[in-house]
């Protein structure tokens, strides 16, 4: 699919992961498929009562459909505050079938080279997760094959946050070269086979891998003050841009439009200083 290709998407089912996240499932209109490297996001574009918005959302698709293009795409979409796109997803009549939005995309940076290095770290705070489920599932045979070791690193608040736990913990239960870390914030986590758990922030896992980063590629996804904390440590340790893959989840903000054109206070002061100017 070409980046100015726009698919119309129907909303067809809602799922609750947590008190404050949902997964979304669409389906294409008219049989069409959306293509995209593991990793990217799309840009969707909604219509309210105030009229169209846009907002990025990461492909969450992990099954084998991936690699020839996916039907029916799943977003993982957490809560805002008096967030447009939350009023319109998670608002009473939210999840009735028949919601449309257009989508353009693939678009984005956070996938996997040619080459896999020896080692890969994901780092992740919420629904950061998203980008990270199809990249695990391309890196599966990678894990099975011994060729690279993969650690990733979960922020959450608390347990109910631990989205895709089943999956996540049966890929660090097969694979040895898959390290799971999943640091809660707000409460200790219930001791849990092949996961090693964490109270408090997702950058003090990474403390302990920073001394041999230059190892490795490294992912950074979600909250954008982890992302930037977590970037001044691996700066710190001897990686450029190279090493570290970034990709900011940034609420939007309600701000002026730049095309708005001046006021009519404006224009008259523009008039006056031009008559002044040509006197």
């Amino acid at each position: 699919m070409e980046r100015n290709t726009v698919v119309k998407l129907k909303l067809t089912a809602v799922r609750d992961l947590s008190a404050s996240t949902r997964e979304f499932d669409f389906s294409c209109d008219a049989g069409a498929k959306l293509s995209f490297s593991a990793g990217q996001f799309y840009r969707f574009v909604f219509t309210d009562d105030a009229g169209e918005f846009e907002r990025s959302y990461s492909i969450c698709n992990f099954d084998a459909s991936v690699s020839s293009g996916i039907m029916t795409p799943q977003l993982v979409i957490s809560q805002v505050a008096n967030g447009r796109a939350t009023r319109l997803l998670f608002g009473d009549k939210a999840g009735l079938p028949g919601l449309e939005a257009r989508v353009t995309g693939p678009f984005g940076r956070l996938t996997l080279p040619e080459k896999l290095p020896p080692r890969i770290f994901l780092v992740a705070t919420s629904v950061g997760i998203a980008p990270y489920m199809p990249i695990l599932a391309a890196l599966e045979p990678a894990l099975a094959a011994g060729d690279t070791e993969v650690i990733l690193m979960f922020g959450i608040r608390d347990q109910s946050e631990f989205l895709y736990q089943n999956h996540l913990t049966r890929l660090a239960r097969e694979f040895d070269n898959f390290r799971l870390h999943v640091c809660s914030s707000r409460e200790q986590l219930p001791v849990t086979e092949a996961v090693h758990r964490h109270h408090g922030y997702v950058q003090e896992a990474v403390k302990s891998y920073v001394p041999t980063a230059e190892t490795g590629l490294w992912y950074l996804c979600g909250n954008p003050s982890m992302i930037d904390e977590v970037y001044a440590m691996l700066k710190q340790a001897g990686l450029g841009v190279r090493h570290v893959i970034r990709e900011k989840y940034v609420f939007a903000k309600q701000v002026a439009s730049k095309s708005a054109g001046p006021t009519a206070e404006q224009k008259k002061l523009i008039a006056e200083k031009l008559k002044k100017f040509q006197s």
